[in-house]
C-alpha cells in the first residue's frame, strides 16, 4: 500500500488505523455471504436439499464470486478516498514503481510454495485426509450432475476468485492496522495481515472442519502474510498468489 493525494472534497480525510481496521471488518463480515445464501434455501424448503439443482448451484456460485469481487473493488475505491492505494504494483519500499529485486520475488515464490506443499501435505500428515480439493470438487460435481459438471466447476472458480479477493483484501487492510498501531521499524517485517486472518480463518477451520485443518490454515495465512509483506504491501499480488493456494484448502 501506498499513500495517495487526498481527493478534492470537503470531507477528505487520511486513513487512520482504525479506518483500515473497519475496511478489514467489513471484508470478513462479508465472507458470511454464505452463510446468508444457505438460510435462504433452508427457508423456503424447510430443509437443506440432498442434491442441489444445477442451475441454483451456479446461481448461488456465479452470484456469490461477483458480489464478493464488487465488494473488494468497493473497498479498494473507498480506500483511495481516504489516501490510500491498496494496489500499488509490485512496488518495493523505498524503490521505483514497477521494481521487485531477484531477492523479493525469490522469497515470495519459496513462501508460495512451502504454502502450496503445505496445503497438500499437512492435513493427510495430521489426519490421513490425502485428497487434493479441486479433484475432489470436481469429482463430487460430476457424480451428481454427469457432463455439465464443467459449468458448476466454473462456477466454483468464480466463486474462488471473488472470496480470495476479500480473503486478500482483509489480510492487507489487517496488515496496514496492525502495523500502524505497532510502528517499530525492528518490527516492519512481521506479516501482521497473515496473522490476524490465519487466526480468523483458522477458528472458522475448526468448527468446521477440525483441528487438522485449523492447523494448516493458520501455517497457509501465515506464508500468504509474508508474500503481501515481501511484495510491497500489494494487495493484487497478494490475492494472485492467494487464488491456486486456497483452492487447495
Amino acid at each position: 500500500m501506498r499513500r495517495i493525494g487526498l481527493p478534492e472534497t470537503w470531507d477528505a480525510r487520511e486513513a487512520d488505523r482504525g479506518f483500515m481496521a473497519s475496511l478489514a471488518t467489513l471484508a470478513f463480515v462479508s465472507l458470511g455471504l454464505e452463510l446468508v445464501v444457505a438460510g435462504t434455501v433452508l427457508t423456503a424448503t424447510g430443509s437443506l436439499p440432498a442434491a442441489t439443482p444445477l442451475g441454483w448451484q451456479c446461481l448461488e456460485w456465479f452470484g456469490i464470486g461477483a458480489v464478493w469481487l464488487l465488494v473488494a473493488r468497493a473497498l479498494v475505491a473507498w480506500s483511495r478516498r481516504r489516501g490510500v492505494d491498496p494496489l500499488p504494483g509490485a512496488t518495493p519500499e523505498g524503490g521505483q514503481p514497477g521494481t521487485l529485486d531477484h531477492r523479493r520475488w525469490r522469497g515470495i515464490l519459496l513462501c508460495f510454495v512451502a504454502a502450496v506443499v503445505l496445503a497438500l501435505v499437512l492435513p493427510g500428515m495430521l489426519d490421513g485426509s490425502w485428497a487434493v480439493a479441486p479433484v475432489e470438487r470436481y469429482t463430487e460435481l460430476f457424480a451428481g450432475y454427469g457432463g455439465l459438471a464443467w459449468l458448476a466447476m466454473l462456477a466454483w472458480v468464480v466463486r474462488l476468485v471473488g472470496r480470495c479477493a476479500v480473503v486478500a483484501s482483509l489480510l492487507a487492510y489487517s496488515h496496514r492496522a496492525v502495523s500502524e498501531l505497532v510502528d517499530r521499524r525492528a518490527l516492519r517485517w512481521v506479516p501482521w495481515g497473515g496473522l490476524v486472518t490465519g487466526v480468523l480463518m483458522a477458528a472458522v477451520a475448526l468448527l468446521d472442519r477440525g483441528q487438522a485443518a485449523a492447523l494448516t490454515t493458520l501455517l497457509v495465512y501465515l506464508l500468504l502474510g509474508v508474500v503481501h509483506v515481501r511484495s510491497g504491501e500489494s494487495l493484487r499480488v497478494t490475492a494472485l498468489f492467494a487464488v491456486p493456494v486456497l483452492a487447495l484448502l
